[in-house]
């Protein structure tokens, strides 16, 4: 990896350079599917989002403002990305039963037993399905920090909301976890 820095690669974009949007792509891609993989229940969708992530990075370099880090930017992006699928996917009647959809990422097996991987795998669908009943600003919240290890401060960039508020809706969020593994029989 070159020692160009992301703020950089958005400043020669701004210049029209779209290598550097090439270098972002590939630094990024994976990190930012993972998240939007987390926040849509769909593959198709979650796709698609990074695709369009990356074309509105294209499209709006110039708003990117000097200072900012742009992965909490991509992240604003992504996020609101995420919400308009929902708001779609909800005014259209074209929700997916959760629980019928397979998973986005495959769970590789760290284990030297094929029983530790499947029941890692399970876990794995179970905090998928689990983060689905959760509301929508908590299963945020979660996703930043513990998938994607963004601190607290921020998250609430992102969100665009106090840090007191991303710290409450991380304690109720975990909670609702909690709970919703329990109903699915795990503790």
């Amino acid at each position: 990896m070159s020692s160009v820095t992301d703020e950089e690669l958005v400043a020669a974009v701004q210049s029209g350079d779209m290598q550097s949007l090439g270098q972002l792509v590939v630094r990024w891609e994976r990190p930012l599917y993972r998240f939007v993989s987390r926040m849509v229940p769909r593959s198709d969708d979650a796709r698609d989002i990074c695709q369009e992530t990356f074309l509105r990075i294209l499209k709006r370099a110039d708003r990117f403002r000097a200072g900012s880090r742009f992965s909490t930017w991509m992240y604003q992006i992504a996020l609101n990305l995420c919400r308009d699928r929902a708001r779609w996917r909800r005014r259209w009647g074209k929700i997916v039963d959760d629980a019928k959809e397979a998973p986005t990422e495959t769970t590789a097996s760290a284990g030297p037993s094929p029983e530790a991987g499947t029941q890692s795998n399970e876990l794995a669908q179970a905090v998928r399905l689990g983060l689905q009943e959760i509301p929508a600003e908590q299963r945020e919240v979660l996703i930043l920090k513990e998938y994607e290890g963004l601190k607290f401060k921020e998250i609430a960039e992102v969100l665009s909301c106090p840090e007191s508020t991303v710290k409450s809706r991380m304690y109720y969020g975990l909670n609702g976890l909690k709970n919703a593994l329990a109903r699915q029989g795990i503790r």
